[in-house]
């Protein structure tokens, strides 16, 4: 049964590949988004190519958009959020604890069937997206340069990354 909590709903290998119909097809009303790896380089201050026009165009059409990240350095984070315009964030979530999905989907005013989260970790990000009974997303890491626990969870992924088919789970 663990199995299945590993197993994300969706692949897709940026984020910025999601569109709005891709949303619209599948009810999605908010978007709850990972920050490292996801959106920028580990620890990076910037974002990827494209992410702030991506988040512009998803919140334009009626998407709400949240950030929910494991990261401990406010400074940095609150920084991030406000070059995305992005105002609801939880920093620090302990994932893949559901307590900040149900959170993030309380605030925002919108029922957890209908929230999509995305992130490139299977043992936070879809593990936690799952335990809180949202849709998810896995991406493809980005940048190659991380700290050595998560190079170790990378390589405890790989099995769950060969074994399945991304091919619209649900």
């Amino acid at each position: 049964m663990i199995f299945i909590l590993l197993l994300p709903d969706f692949y897709f290998k940026n984020v910025i590949d999601i569109d709005i119909g891709f949303l619209k097809r599948h009810s999605i009303k908010a978007v709850l988004l990972d920050i490292d790896n996801t959106l920028t380089q580990h620890n990076g201050t910037e974002p990827y190519d494209g992410v702030c026009e991506w988040v512009d165009y998803i919140k334009n059409v009626g998407v709400k958009v949240a950030i929910i990240s494991n990261a401990k350095d406010k400074n940095r984070e609150r920084l991030f959020a406000e070059k995305l315009r992005i105002g609801d964030c939880i920093w620090h979530a302990k994932k893949p604890s559901k307590k900040g999905f149900n959170q993030l989907a309380k605030v925002l005013g919108i029922d957890k069937s209908e929230v999509l989260v995305i992130g490139d970790q299977i043992f936070t990000d879809i593990l936690g997206a799952n335990l809180a009974g949202t849709m998810s997303v896995l991406v493809e890491p980005k940048d190659k340069k991380e700290p050595i626990l998560i190079k170790i969870k990378r390589v405890l992924e790989l099995p769950f990354r060969n074994l399945m088919n991304f091919e619209n789970r649900k």
